[in-house]
């Protein structure tokens, strides 16, 4: 049988592959088997394609080493051949690590085939000759990375040093360009234009699925050959920090794009207010956490993902009954929907979404909507938050991995303990801004309760459905997601589903029963309950922060009564 042979092929990163060094290796190596009677063994694939040899991570990592540990245990069978087209292929490590790895192979019976000088350094047999060849070829392979890094290293932190001086290269974002001189980026100002109104789609709540569809029903133009606007490109623009003016410096490690160090400010022309891409960010990882809702013109839920059942937490769906005398949009409990042991009545989807227009303040409907100049402060308000809430989690992370440093007994501790005061002191401020700007946007709803405007005609318009005010429910559905934590429903009111006060009763001790009967009397003849059947639900926005509305069964926009609170409020409000 002929001796096997095995072709090892590395390269640094995959640039090598778009030009012709894999098949020009690949034939030699079976051109050099040829011709010395070796069968080259081709259903092995012994290739390191991005795998640096300067760090070792070919033997720790790739194909090498485990060519060389089926070498060693048996599995390859010695005598075989390692066909590389130079040394420096092996390793580009130290002379010392890349002797031994040199070596190792011999001493494992493999032979090693140099293709570029058609030199065999035999596993039984290596001279002293071949070993001091060895050492030179490979030292001076590591020197030449080396030096070519440091080179590569020291061009780049140059050009970093004058990065407001000269642009470190003329690759921009679609939107810019270089300017002649290099000193500077010129805006594409209809690119920009359209990227503006990407990112203000986005603000109103539409995600990338609609925008992107938006734009290739207009046939606005891509920013690049493209078949059109994909949903995945819009994702990518709404997350560019490019967009603020942010470049954040890039090397190839490992044949792997990696940012390096800090991101430089103001190196591009900013075009997107911080404001808005940080509540854009705050969006899109609310949608994130509880799904986006279904897709399409028909299907915008303004409880998606957030209405449970008050009675058993199940999740609320929509069922549409069609258009007959019994029909209509119902939201339902999902569970009562399966009989799975929930009793729960139906809502009509249209009455829950005016009863929570009507009298949800939190949500400040007509700047919401109607007034820009509100509109645009209310934005800028959660814009702030958005942006500093992000801040605060960072810094919170960044405390949580400090106290883990704790416990490592390698670590200074005085250094440790400086670090967690820092952080003490910028998350105090951090929290205090917060705090600040919630009380702000509390006054503003305090303004607007004191407002005599009559919002029951764009209630009952935004209530109307989708196909006849898309956008405002949009916007409406991406207020709801972002800021409401939790919509428990409540359809048959707090007395629950018919007889189920009455089940609870059957297993009540009858002392206990006395007792409640006597209270509930007392509490009637006070005034002090309502009817418990009336529809009810409950929203919490986090914190200590919540409302509960109860309305009319058939007259969602009359008020039984409500009662909220939050950090620093609470209060009750009745119906006339």
């Amino acid at each position: 049988m002929k001796p096997r042979a095995y072709s090892y092929v590395r390269m640094s990163t995959d640039v090598q592959l778009k030009g012709d060094s894999l098949r020009r290796q690949t034939e030699e190596s079976k051109r050099y088997c040829e011709e010395n009677g070796l069968e080259l063994v081709e259903d092995f694939k012994l290739q390191d394609i991005g795998v640096s040899a300067y760090h070792g991570k070919n033997v720790a990592q790739g194909s090498l080493g485990r060519f060389l540990a089926l070498a060693e245990d048996g599995s390859i069978p010695k005598g075989s051949f390692l066909i590389v087209e130079s040394l420096d292929r092996i390793s580009r490590e130290t002379p010392q690590i890349a002797t031994t790895l040199f070596l190792q192979i011999l001493q494992s019976g493999i032979n090693i085939v140099t293709l570029t000088d058609r030199h065999v350094y035999k596993s039984g047999s290596a001279d002293f000759a071949d070993i001091i060849v060895s050492v030179v070829i490979m030292a001076r392979a590591y020197e030449e990375s080396r030096t070519k890094g440091l080179r590569v290293g020291a061009a780049w932190e140059n050009k970093r040093r004058n990065i407001h001086e000269k642009k470190l290269t003329q690759v921009a974002p679609a939107w810019l360009r270089l300017s002649e001189d290099r000193r500077a980026y010129d805006v594409i100002p209809a690119r920009v234009a359209v990227l503006r109104n990407i990112f203000n789609d986005a603000d109103n709540g539409k995600g990338s699925f609609q925008i992107a569809r938006k734009l290739n029903f207009d046939s606005v133009p891509t920013f690049a050959p493209s078949q059109g606007w994909h949903e995945s490109y819009i994702s990518k623009l709404l997350t560019n920090r490019a967009v603020l003016g942010e470049f954040q410096p890039h090397r190839y490690i490992e044949g792997k794009r990696t940012p390096t160090g800090e991101p430089v400010v103001d190196y591009f022309p900013a075009v997107i207010s911080q404001d808005q891409f940080e509540r854009i960010q705050a969006g899109r990882a609310s949608r994130k956490n509880r799904g986006s809702g279904r897709k399409g013109r028909n299907n915008i839920n303004l409880f998606s993902c957030v209405a449970t059942c008050g009675y058993c937490r199940g999740k609320m769906m929509i069922v549409d009954k069609g258009s007959g005398p019994k029909g209509g949009v119902y939201l339902r409990c999902d569970n009562a929907r399966r009989g799975n042991e929930c009793e729960a009545g139906l809502w009509p989807l249209k009455h829950l979404e005016m009863a929570f227009l009507s009298f949800v303040k939190e949500m400040d409907l007509r700047s919401l909507i109607i007034e820009s100049s509100e509109r645009d402060e209310r934005l800028s308000l959660e814009g702030q938050r958005a942006s500093v809430s992000n801040e605060l989690a960072k810094k919170r992370k960044i405390r949580d991995g400090a106290f883990e440093l704790m416990s490592d007994d390698a670590v200074d501790m005085t250094y440790v303990r400086q670090r967690l005061a820092d952080l003490a002191i910028d998350i105090r401020k951090l929290e205090d801004s917060l705090a600040d700007l919630s009380a702000q946007g509390n006054l503003r709803l305090v303004r607007q309760a004191d407002t005599n405007l009559d919002e029951r005609i764009l209630v009952e318009a935004i209530a109307a459905g989708p196909k006849d005010n898309l956008d405002s429910r949009t916007v409406v559905a991406d207020w709801i997601r972002r800021n409401v934590e939790r919509l428990q429903v409540y359809p048959d009111g707090l007395d629950g589903p018919p007889g189920a006060v009455e089940k609870m009763r059957e297993t009540m001790d009858p002392d206990f029963i006395a007792i409640l009967d006597k209270s509930i009397a007392f509490a009637k003849k006070g005034h002090a309950l309502v009817d418990g059947s009336n529809r009810r639900f409950e929203v919490s926005f986090g914190g200590h922060k919540f409302r509960a509305v109860e309305v009319d069964r058939t007259d969602p926009t009359k008020l039984i009564v409500a009662s909220y609170a939050d950090e620093s409020r609470w209060g009750m409000e009745r119906g006339s």
